[in-house]
């Protein structure tokens, strides 16, 4: 692997021939720059919703966070951190390099421009995702709708199962005692999936706390699908905080 692709999308449907993808939060790193920071982007796009998923659109929060409801079909704003500075006649926009905040918009621009950008940013990544299967659907989708093409690594990784190899790997190395094997914190969640009181394992397991309020959105949940990924590479469990 050279470089990353660490992302979440909001989307209209869950089902990509009858919905599009809406919010893209996207995490880039270069494993061959090691320490160079991690790009974070944030873009937002009208969707056609005739075909919309009423539910979808209710967990994205789409009428509340959506800033481009009023754009004609087509447009979109690219999010991104900044902050004014000044500049000879007035102030212009200036990248900060700080992780993109709700609110920090960036300039406007087409659906096309957006695709021209997150095409070129996905060439050759590998793409890691919560579910990256069905992102990679609705990315194609828009990518192709709007001239351009994924050339994502066709490997992917889903943090989720990455998570699942990462418990039973632990509890294999100490017999199967949960208590042995994982933090005071994080046995509590690990006892939960492994009885069948959840669907999936919890990202607390590795020291990983979402803030609800970043729930469902796609800046949010590429940031934990990164932190998380970051836990397991490292083997270390992080307390919660």
């Amino acid at each position: 692997m050279q470089k990353l692709a660490i992302l979440d999308l909001e989307t209209t449907s869950l089902d990509e021939r009858r919905g599009d993808l809406w919010e893209i939060g996207l995490i880039t790193r270069d494993l061959q720059q090691p320490a160079a920071p991690d790009q974070e982007f944030w873009w937002q796009v009208r969707p056609d919703l005739s075909l919309a998923d009423p539910n979808s659109l209710k967990v994205g929060r789409y009428y509340e966070r959506s800033r481009v409801t009023t754009a004609r079909i087509g447009m979109g704003k690219r999010l991104a951190p900044t902050t004014n500075q000044p500049q000879s006649g007035g102030w212009t926009k200036a990248y900060t390099g700080n992780p993109a905040a709700e609110g920090d918009f960036y300039m406007k621009e087409t659906a096309e421009a957006i695709a021209a950008q997150l095409a070129r940013r996905l060439d050759g990544a590998t793409i890691i995702a919560n579910n990256p299967a069905f992102d990679q659907k609705f990315l194609a989708k828009f990518l192709r709708a709007n001239g351009q093409i994924l050339t994502a690594h066709h490997r992917m990784l889903n943090v989720r199962d990455m998570l699942i190899g990462y418990i039973y790997g632990r509890l294999a190395a100490y017999d199967g005692q949960v208590e042995e094997a994982f933090e005071l914190e994080a046995a509590p969640y690990v006892e939960d999936w492994l009885q069948g009181a959840t669907d999936s394992p919890s990202w607390e397991i590795v020291g990983v706390k979402q803030d609800p309020a970043t729930k469902h959105t796609g800046p949010g949940d590429a940031r934990v699908v990164r932190d998380v990924y970051d836990a397991i590479r490292s083997g270390r469990q992080r307390p919660c905080v």
